[in-house]
């Protein structure tokens, strides 16, 4: 009794379940904190990846804008340099035949220079000129000959007369001749051998038109992007032409467009320069592959799985909390019932003794035989009180890796008889039988303990979930290298759908569920002692309806099988052979 009471106590007054929920608490402490680390690191990584995104998308605006400063600077330095080789002669101080340079020799100086960079033969508005600073005497040649034409160029001159003395390189300026067609004036101060001002010398070309074709000649000749962004491994072809990767448009202060590249390309990485003293704006667009391109090495594609990783780390590990906790609070509910049904089932056969310990001792009984019922009756509560407080036990040793076997070679055959004959009584007031088919000398190293308690916990599940009138079936058979031991009943069967979480703890089935009787735990305990002993356990359909379990075990060497007749149990306790 001493030993039922510390189990009871240990069973509903137990450290275990307080410890486990301390544990649990710790671990759902640990994945929320996790949780919220991983969220606000989520967060970080996010506010990063934003401001990481703004500065990508900035730089590929200043490459489009760098694309425009250099298209800009190119077209400036291009035609410096044009204009110098044009008015070279005019910016020399040669002397000439009466101290001044012909007109027709400046033309057959700068025509073919003009003509091969702007195609100064086929410009409408082409012409050179020159004035005479003494007498402010104008002559032109072509279409610088017209009187509108000579009026606004020597205006324009002498307007910048002081600038004149000291240009280093030829002045350039925009007069609008005919309406809203304006022309570029480019000219030069040309001082005789004795060094005085004597002559302005210009040469005249369409503003539009010259522009258009400086403009193609530049992106023929320059580089405008880094050469890191024109490599063949961009994946865009190879060797790309400029403009298949950048679009490039030139236009005026009052809207007008100068210059507009055959492409044109909508991408988000643009960029623009306005050129100081023409007003002239270049707008430069990247391509959008290429832009995309150089999008996605900027970004960081480590940077980005990143981002994407943490948020789903967050959602796992907040499932997991949830999962957790669900499951924490599943097997509080189920220990519940477990402490409730244990309970109920220690309380039962401790009432049976009790009552019939006591009416034994006030001499309640009318004759012998009644006596010896009643004695029967205490000893089989208290073998079935024994057997569920060695249940707990094991399961606790087993639950807590501390289960100790002494494995010895055991007769099954012999094991189980002596399990249905403990069993006759109970099979008897519930009127059922059991049918023991178990030939003797089918050995197997097992601790002889352990596995009786295999069995009465199958034949018990027989006989607390089958019918009234049924047969419970306890054999034992060879099979190869391995003994077969089985136990079936005609009860209602399990469910395949069932038959997996059969074997975990505080699992029922059966009439009600959790409101059936028994412990929960043992099949639990079933499995765990088959498979620490080298066997395996599993449920089938019995032939004639019901549950079928087959455990198998190694056979140890032994002597040959003698059969022995067949034993049939009945409720009455009689053996027929």
């Amino acid at each position: 009794m001493r030993r039922l009471r510390a189990a009871r106590r240990r069973l509903l007054h137990g450290d275990r379940l307080g410890s486990w929920n301390w544990r649990s608490l710790i671990v759902s402490a640990a994945l929320l904190g996790t949780v919220v680390v991983s969220a606000l690191g989520a967060w970080a990584v996010r506010a990063s990846w934003l401001d990481h995104q703004r500065s990508v998308e900035q730089a590929l605006d200043e490459y489009a804008s760098y694309a425009a400063l250099t298209f800009a600077r190119e077209m400036a330095t291009h035609n410096v340099h044009l204009r110098v080789q044009a008015l070279a002669p005019v910016m020399g101080a040669a002397a000439y035949e009466g101290g001044s340079l012909p007109l027709a020799g400046l033309a057959a100086t700068a025509r073919p220079v003009l003509d091969r960079e702007m195609d100064f033969a086929n410009d409408p508005q082409r012409g050179v000129f020159r004035l005479e600073l003494a007498t402010g005497r104008y002559e032109g040649l072509e279409y610088a000959g017209d009187s509108i034409a000579a009026r606004a160029i020597r205006g324009l001159v002498l307007a910048r007369r002081a600038a004149l003395d000291t240009a280093q390189i030829p002045l350039q300026g925009v007069v609008p001749i005919g309406g809203d067609d304006p022309v570029t004036v480019t000219y030069a101060l040309h001082r005789p051998a004795d060094g005085r001002p004597a002559a302005v010398y210009g040469v005249i070309v369409s503003w539009d038109r010259s522009g258009k074709i400086l403009a193609r000649r530049v992106l023929q000749r320059s580089v405008l992007l880094p050469p890191s962004l024109v490599e063949p491994a961009r994946g865009l072809g190879e060797t790309p032409r400029l403009d298949t990767l950048i679009a490039l448009r030139v236009t005026w202060p009052d809207g007008r467009e100068l210059f507009q590249t055959p492409a044109r390309f909508t991408s988000t990485a643009e960029g623009s320069y306005r050129m100081p003293g023409t007003g002239a704006t270049m707008h430069a667009t990247l391509h959008p592959a290429l832009a995309e391109r150089l999008r996605g090495e900027m970004l960081n594609d480590d940077r980005r799985r990143l981002q994407v990783a943490l948020p789903i780390l967050s959602l796992v590990l907040a499932a997991l909390t949830i999962l957790h906790l669900w499951r924490e609070r599943e097997l509080v509910r189920a220990r519940r019932d477990f402490v409730a049904s244990v309970s109920h089932e220690l309380r039962t056969p401790l009432a049976q003794i009790r009552m019939f310990s006591e009416t034994l001792l006030l001499g309640r009984e009318e004759s012998d035989e009644e006596r010896l019922r009643w004695t029967a009756v205490i000893g089989r509560e208290a073998r079935r009180l024994g057997d569920l407080v060695e249940n707990i036990l094991l399961f606790s040793h087993i639950d807590a890796s501390r289960a100790r076997f002494e494995p010895e070679r055991t007769d099954l055959g012999e094991l189980v008889e002596e399990a249905v004959e403990a069993y006759v009584p109970l099979a008897a007031s519930r009127r059922m039988r059991i049918v023991a088919d178990a030939p003797s000398r089918i050995y197997a190293v097992v601790d002889p303990h352990a596995m009786r308690q295999v069995v009465v916990n199958l034949i018990d599940n027989a006989l607390k979930y089958g019918p009234t009138g049924q047969t419970v079936t306890g054999e034992v058979e060879r099979d190869g290298g391995w003994a077969r031991l089985t136990v079936s009943d005609e009860g209602p069967g399990v469910a395949a759908a069932d038959r997996a979480r059969l074997w975990r703890p505080f699992v029922r089935l059966g009439k009600g569920g959790s409101n059936a009787g028994g412990s929960g735990i043992g099949l639990s305990v079933v499995r765990s002692l088959v498979t620490q002993h080298g066997g395996q356990v599993a449920v089938s359909d019995a032939p004639g309806g019901g549950a079928r379990f087959v455990i198998t075990l190694p056979l140890a060497s032994g002597a040959p099988v003698v059969p022995l007749p067949l034993r049939d149990v009945r409720g009455d306790g009689a053996t027929v052979g």
